[in-house]
């Protein structure tokens, strides 16, 4: 499945290219295992992909004891950032780091639509990695199968006259 892993990297580096005032983009596992990375500054991914995985946990976790499933999103704000946390689907997480300048609503919208991207680039890849395997699996187990029904049909045919 690393073709997504690949993907994915080019439309964070899209997206980082795209908006001046997006430091960061991170792809990484509710594990806090980088998948996907993209930067304009210099931030280590592995530190970074570890502290956003802990953060939107306290997130999930606050929201679970106050009676939701999960949290939408955790935003973080310090003098010169403003990180905001969203899950891409099930087993993922995107983190997006900006300066003050990029609007907190802004900083949502693109986590919001590269969720949708990210998802997307993740269930066409399993999806494309399922239909490989299938194309490898039938062919072996079709064979038996069809030879189970041959000689069937010539019991039968055999037994008829």
């Amino acid at each position: 499945m690393s073709d997504y892993k690949e993907a994915c990297s080019k439309e964070l580096s899209r997206l980082v290219e795209r908006e001046t005032h997006l430091d960061a983009a991170l792809l990484c596992s509710v594990d806090g295992l980088p998948v996907a990375y993209a930067s304009s500054v210099e931030i280590e991914a592995d530190a970074l992909s570890a502290m956003c995985s802990s953060m939107l946990s306290l997130g999930d976790a606050l929201a679970i004891q106050g009676g939701d499933d999960n949290c939408i999103q955790v935003v973080t704000q310090s003098r010169g950032r403003t990180v905001a946390l969203i899950h891409a689907g099930e087993d993922m997480l995107l983190g997006l780091m900006g300066s003050r300048e990029l609007k907190l609503g802004m900083l949502l919208g693109h986590a919001r639509k590269e969720v949708e991207v990210i998802v997307e680039l993740i269930n066409k890849s399993q999806h494309e990695e399922k239909q490989q395997e299938e194309e490898k699996a039938p062919s072996a187990e079709r064979q038996p199968a069809l030879l189970e029904e041959l000689v069937k049909r010539v019991m039968q045919e055999a037994q008829e006259r």
